[in-house]
């Protein structure tokens, strides 16, 4: 498992063509020279956006009882993810990135159960009945496991947002939108302070909102979420929240 390097490319170092930028280093995960770097790049991605999701997951479902939640969690990318195949697997099952790893986590938990149960002396299977509970009630889980990848999404497409603003020049238009939409002030309060009349500030807070939105959609056509089906993926983040 590969630590981040401080050197790591944005996504935007990684343009595409037919398939998403993800995808892509999904599929140059092959026997040549960029694999490992591809794979390296692929498992930071995979981490550092679904670490927090997945951890509140296990808390929330009966895997809590294997372990501590954050540890449950890094055991299972250092065994899934130190596999190439894993996200090729992925690649070809045409099934959500968020669910995939959902299911995933849930068989290597299911596998921390024999091995227990094996080294207890226990039977090596827990009853059938755990895990059905543990089916049926990830309801719940799944719902806070959603909420917590919606958070991850925005935060990140509200960062990139913000440093492509700061690039632009256009610091004080995320000031605003900052202030506004996440703090939650009146333009009332800091126009004056900023040098903006409040329908300006409502202008500004109407761009940055549009440009976090793009961003939203740019991180979940990473995740292979088809162009066609981007506008009620972004629904669906936007009622997890």
């Amino acid at each position: 498992m590969c630590a981040r390097e401080k050197s790591m490319p944005y996504p935007s170092a990684f343009p595409t063509t037919q398939a998403t930028w993800l995808l892509t280093l999904v599929r140059a995960c092959v026997a040549d020279e960029s694999s490992a770097k591809s794979a390296a790049i692929a498992q930071v991605f995979v981490m550092d956006r679904y670490a927090r999701p997945l951890a509140v997951f296990v808390r929330g479902s009966s895997l809590a009882r294997l372990g501590e939640p954050a540890e449950i969690v890094n055991g299972f990318f250092a065994s899934r993810l130190s596999d190439a195949e894993f996200l090729r697997a992925w690649d070809r099952s045409g099934m959500r990135l968020r669910r995939w790893l959902m299911n995933g986590i849930l068989f290597y938990g299911q596998g921390l159960a024999r091995d227990g149960a094996r080294a207890s002396g226990r039977s090596a299977m827990l009853p059938a009945v755990e895990w059905s509970r543990l089916e049926g009630e990830a309801t719940t889980a799944e719902l806070d496991f959603e909420r917590a990848w919606a958070i991850a999404v925005v935060r990140e497409a509200t960062a990139r947002a913000e440093n492509e603003l700061h690039a632009e020049g256009r610091t004080v238009d995320f000031e605003i939108f900052r202030r506004h939409a996440i703090d939650g002030q009146p333009y009332a309060a800091f126009a004056r302070e900023l040098g903006r009349s409040e329908q300006q500030c409502a202008g500004a807070t109407r761009l940055v909102a549009q440009r976090v939105r793009v961003r939203v959609a740019e991180l979940l056509r990473e995740e292979g979420v088809p162009e066609a089906e981007i506008d009620d993926e972004i629904a669906r983040v936007r009622a997890a929240l």
